[in-house]
């Protein structure tokens, strides 16, 4: 029986699903941060569970040939990253294993996972910035991520999966909050950095709505010209939720725009946006090459957010209507359609499930409906509903393999399971998105 702050040497033979060694004692498996697979460590006991334990490298005393250096000083304590130290081939290795084995066991699917598409940029990616900001024992104004397991804010200077230049804005910010003395009155820095159009948005969230941010406003957009808005949220509110309703503009535009597939794309405050250009080009690429549209096929797009995947296929067939639950993202999938002078795009805003029901009572058919649902998947009633409308085709774009699988396991007695396309879009993360391509089973 282990015990805490209890001393062991072990190996490493596995990984969980969130990038945590596997290493068993006994009849105990320790969970273990920062060990990669072969790996031989020293390992202190920090908590005891029923059935299992947490544990820290304490030392490594047989490396494995998978571990890597990481870029960054603070990856052992932020949690930020969580496969920092692992070559970029065991990262890939270890997605493709996780996604295989989670569709294996949970799915209960006979199929093989086609090779996860690896980045060409596994640094400096991220187009999207969240910080929070408090302040350290000596009041001195500190802006970072949470370190790993915890509220507590870690100090940076520098994230390796931003941009320089957002780096650079976050450490000016700071500078001006400790000159204007806002201290006490900034939660969050929000950042959207577009390379390809070089634009950025910078969103300050503030705990009330009489705060003057107007010289530190002033002085930011002439330390970085390619500010084109700044705007200022405010949310007082004592929950884990960053943005709320209400902002107001202080400079620019209430957007930026974006270059994606060819089209270009208004991005506000709220939009939902894919967080890794070029990989996400990718991923939507995936996405129309399994779909195999012609000019003739009706697309159904659920969860469509401002519109990116709809009218990326819209130019390959005859209608795409996309369906979005916030209303915000609509009038934006709207505004994009019309920019980049797409007609054959209607975006609807509802339930997912409420408008697919709907269609389907007034008869409405598809050649192919691509779903894109949050973490938590479809709930049973909208696959149902997706069963009902009997298209040909279906594909299911998921950014967590568990629910995929579970929803998997429902549409496969009325589909046909015929590929399952990784793409690594949050390199040094554990996070894995795939594209899934199902064909309805001929009875």
């Amino acid at each position: 029986m282990l015990v805490k702050n209890q001393i062991i040497t072990g190996k490493c033979t596995d990984y969980t699903y969130n990038g945590l060694g596997v290493v068993k004692h006994d009849t105990f498996c320790i969970f273990v941060k920062d060990m990669a697979v072969d790996e031989v460590g020293q390992i202190i006991i920090t908590a005891v569970r029923k059935d299992y334990c947490y544990g820290r490298l304490l030392k490594i005393i047989e490396p494995s040939k998978q571990r890597a250096e990481p870029e960054c000083p603070l990856s052992k304590t932020c949690g930020g990253c969580q496969l920092q130290h692992l070559s970029y081939n065991e990262q890939l290795s270890f997605k493709q294993n996780h996604v295989q084995s989670t569709i294996s066991r949970i799915s209960r699917i006979d199929i093989k996972v086609a090779e996860i598409i690896g980045s060409k940029n596994p640094f400096g990616y991220r187009n999207k910035v969240m910080l929070p900001v408090s302040t350290d024992k000596s009041d001195n104004i500190i802006a970072g991520f949470y370190r790993y397991n915890s509220n507590v804010i870690i100090p940076l200077e520098s994230c390796y999966l931003q941009s320089e230049k957002a780096n650079r804005v976050v450490n000016k910010l700071k500078h001006l909050f400790e000159k204007y003395r806002l201290h006490k009155q900034i939660r969050y820095i929000m950042l959207r950095d577009m390379d390809k159009t070089d634009e950025l948005m910078l969103v300050l969230v503030t705990y009330e709505k009489e705060t003057d941010l107007g010289s530190a406003v002033e002085e930011i957009v002439e330390f970085e010209p390619t500010i084109k808005s700044v705007i200022q949220n405010i949310n007082g509110k004592k929950t884990n939720v960053i943005l709320s309703d209400e902002s107001i503009l202080l400079y620019g535009s209430e957007y930026i725009q974006d270059e994606l597939c060819g089209l270009t794309f208004n991005v506000s405050a709220h939009s939902f946006y894919q967080v890794n250009n070029y990989q996400t080009e990718v991923l939507y690429d995936t996405v129309v090459s399994l779909a195999d549209l012609s000019k003739e096929d009706t697309v159904l797009d659920m969860y469509c957010g401002v519109g990116t995947i709809g009218l990326v296929l819209s130019q390959r067939c005859k209608e795409v209507i996309g369906v979005e639950v916030v209303e915000q993202a609509v009038i934006d999938a709207r505004e994009n359609a019309r920019i980049n002078n797409i007609e054959n795009a209607t975006f609807i805003c509802g339930d997912a499930e409420k408008v697919a029901q709907k269609m389907l009572k007034e008869g409405k058919q598809f050649d192919c409906i691509v779903v894109d649902p949050p973490r938590k998947g479809c709930s049973k009633g909208t696959i149902e509903t997706l069963i009902a409308l009997n298209s040909e085709k279906i594909i299911y774009v998921s950014c967590d393999p568990a629910t995929l699988a579970r929803d998997l396991s429902y549409l496969k007695q009325h589909y046909n399971i015929e590929v399952i396309q990784p793409v690594d879009m949050f390199p040094q993360t554990y996070h894995v998105e795939c594209v899934v391509l199902m064909s309805k089973v001929q009875k």
